[in-house]
């Protein structure tokens, strides 16, 4: 505006390095808080497809009477680790209940019931798997279709999936218990 004459010296935006920003725990949280959310959904949407591939056994397991109209669908019995699987639900809810409140404690559970339901019977299932994807690799001899492919290339793929989900919802869980970690007060 050089219609009020000439601009007073220090106004001209060339000390925009010594005005306030954001600090850096605010950056991180608020980027993190979003990969996790996203990670998070993704997860809840893969274990509603285990869920339904779960269903005939569940059904079976209550005994409900919708079992024998389940009975057609020719899935494979289920096995211990994926109900196992199942119950990280229950952490990914955990972990999107911590996010509007910044909620340290519930964020821990969730870091930990993912290792323990979402991590360990991922693994498990890797290993049980194991044998199978050797024997497929080898001989090109598998047991079982899915979609016109290799069972055990569809369950690798899929448990691939969800190992990679849970160890980015892990990262993005540490790292957001950082940011939100109180400041020490420095003492003299």
């Amino acid at each position: 505006m050089s219609n009020y004459g000439k601009r007073p010296a220090g106004t001209d935006g060339s000390d925009h390095w010594h005005r306030e920003s954001v600090a850096w725990q605010y950056k991180i949280s608020s980027i993190n808080k979003s990969r996790l959310k996203s990670s998070l959904i993704l997860q809840i949407l893969l274990g509603l497809v285990v869920i339904v591939r779960l269903l005939p056994g569940l059904t079976a397991l209550i005994g409900l009477p919708i079992y024998r109209r389940l009975q057609h669908w020719d899935f494979p019995a289920p096995k211990a680790w994926e109900y196992a699987w199942i119950v990280s639900l229950l952490a990914a809810l955990l972990g999107l209940k911590s996010l509007p409140r910044n909620d340290s404690l519930v964020l821990k559970q969730f870091l930990i019931g993912t290792v323990v339901f979402g991590i360990l019977p991922v693994l498990y299932g890797m290993i049980e798997l194991f044998d199978e994807l050797v024997l497929f690799y080898n001989e090109r001899k598998y047991n079982a279709q899915i979609v016109g492919y290799p069972a055990v290339l569809v369950w690798y793929f899929g448990l691939v999936v969800c190992l990679q989900i849970h160890v980015f919802s892990m990262y993005f869980g540490v790292n957001l218990l950082k940011a939100w970690k109180p400041r020490d007060k420095k003492t003299k």
